[in-house]
């Protein structure tokens, strides 16, 4: 134990992020701050011709999913068409080598207006399937490679595919008893089952008096999570992410929020839409933000028990101007990726707000990417500051920092119990990194060697000058 009584956090060889104060004790000018992913240049990475136009019958893209398959080194990605007034939606397929550059293959597969030369591969004849799709690593069946859960109505049912191109549904099969927004679902091994995300109805009422009846009476959209350990049988574990009242009334939305496991921690991309009570959907201008959805940040570390990250600050923000494809909405799609050294977030962006087509209006949808460096959700930035970790106990030899101290410089000192400096680990012992790295290794006159320092309660302080921290992680070498 520590000198304060409590136990050291012990973390092995894990990578620790700073999302929050799990293994933070103290910051001397030391702040945590939201970064936003940096959206690609050559936005959108797929859109769909002939151009939308109001009342007519060409496809936009609505929502959608994405993976890297490994074993076939091959991005795919399903994502969902529909007509301007959303009356017959379909799902359409396409791959890429890179995740840049899209092929949609002609499949044979849908009969659609009386042709099979497309790449669609699911429908239900009538309005919005909102699938999540994804493939089970822990499939009992070969037949129930690929997985979906869609909204088919009367709820959101489930259906399996052996090629993730000729789906199966389950008719009798109920995640939830209804949703028309984007899901989510995989198999969560912390909980030993399959978690999905759905959208939820919760009537609100807030201090504020800005209680919420929603455009039919219903309440507040909030974010349902149902589980199952077969992906037929289904509970509803809950509520899991509704707005409070730190929101502003122009906030208390959520659509949908898709999710991401991540080293030791979740995180999810609520997508907020913006609109005051009683506007619906009746929309009047005169706010730029109205009847608009953006992205903000959220977390978890047991994928139950969800808060919120960045202080409520837009993650991925709308396109700034109007002719951008984005300037309406943005839509996560499921599932970010990690690539390379960034984390990719494929998104679904209109140019055109929630309610367009109820005002006549162009709507248009399209698929963007944005870009973050690994690890870089929140990162702790000072001008000149210290940050000191709770004391814990490591399992590796050398300590690897994600850092960006290229204007400036970061050194790490290792104190002991008593919170005393380790001799030959002080901050007169450390060399000081100034460059930005995702691996940068630490060391102490020339040493990088951590291994005496294993299995005993140690705490790190790291001195910032005009840099940001992103993570730690103690390593072994072999």
């Amino acid at each position: 134990m520590d000198k304060s009584g409590l136990s050291p956090v012990e973390i092995g060889t894990r990578k620790q992020l700073f999302v929050d104060n799990f293994i933070v004790e103290r910051q001397d000018n030391v702040f945590r701050v939201l970064n936003q992913p940096a959206k690609y240049h050559a936005n959108p990475v797929i859109e769909l011709e002939p151009t939308q136009k109001v009342g007519g019958e060409e496809h936009i893209i609505a929502m959608g999913n994405v993976m890297y398959d490994e074993e076939e080194r091959l991005f795919k990605m399903w994502y969902e068409c529909a007509d301007y007034t959303w009356s017959f939606n379909l799902i359409a397929y396409a791959t890429s080598e890179d995740g840049i550059h899209w092929e949609r293959p002609n499949l044979g597969i849908i009969d659609f207006r009386g042709s099979r030369e497309n790449n669609f591969v699911f429908h239900r004849g009538q309005r919005n399937v909102t699938a999540g799709i994804y493939k089970d690593a822990v499939a009992a069946e070969p037949s129930s490679l690929y997985k979906m859960i869609y909204n088919c109505g009367d709820g959101v049912g489930v259906a399996f595919s052996a090629d993730g191109l000729r789906w199966r549904p389950v008719p009798e099969t109920r995640v939830a008893k209804i949703s028309d927004s984007p899901h989510s679902v995989m198999w969560e091994p912390r909980l030993h089952r399959y978690v999905a995300h759905s959208r939820h109805w919760e009537k609100m009422d807030f201090a504020d008096g800005y209680g919420y009846g929603g455009p039919s009476g219903n309440g507040s959209r909030v974010v349902l999570q149902s589980e199952s350990e077969d992906f037929l049988n289904w509970t509803a574990y809950g509520i899991i992410m509704a707005p409070d009242d730190h929101d502003p009334p122009w906030t208390r939305q959520f659509y949908n929020m898709e999710w991401m496991p991540y080293e030791d921690v979740y995180f999810g991309f609520i997508a907020a839409y913006h609109v005051l009570p009683g506007m619906e959907p009746k929309i009047t201008p005169g706010a730029a933000w109205m009847d608009k959805v953006d992205i903000q940040l959220a977390f978890s570390r047991d994928n139950r028990a969800w808060m919120r990250a960045g202080e409520r600050q837009v993650f991925i923000p709308n396109g700034p101007l109007a002719d951008d494809f984005d300037w309406g909405m943005v839509y996560v799609m499921q599932h970010p990726l990690v690539v390379g050294d960034e984390i990719w977030f494929y998104y679904v962006g209109f140019n055109g707000f929630h309610w367009a087509t109820k005002r006549h209006e162009l709507q248009g949808g399209a698929v963007g990417l944005a870009k973050l460096r690994l690890d870089g959700f929140v990162s702790m930035d000072a001008g000149e500051g210290a940050l000191t970790t709770k004391p814990l106990t490591m399992a590796g030899d050398r300590l690897v920092v994600n850092a960006d101290a290229s204007l400036g410089s970061l050194a790490v000192e290792v104190l002991d119990s008593e919170g005393r400096p380790i001799p030959g680990y002080s901050r007169e012992d450390a060399e000081f990194i100034a460059s930005d790295n995702a691996r940068h290794t630490v060391s102490w006159n020339g040493n990088s060697d951590a291994a005496a320092l294993r299995d005993q309660p140690i705490a790190l302080r790291f001195h910032l000058q005009r840099a940001k921290l992103y993570s730690f992680v103690f390593q072994t070498s072999f």
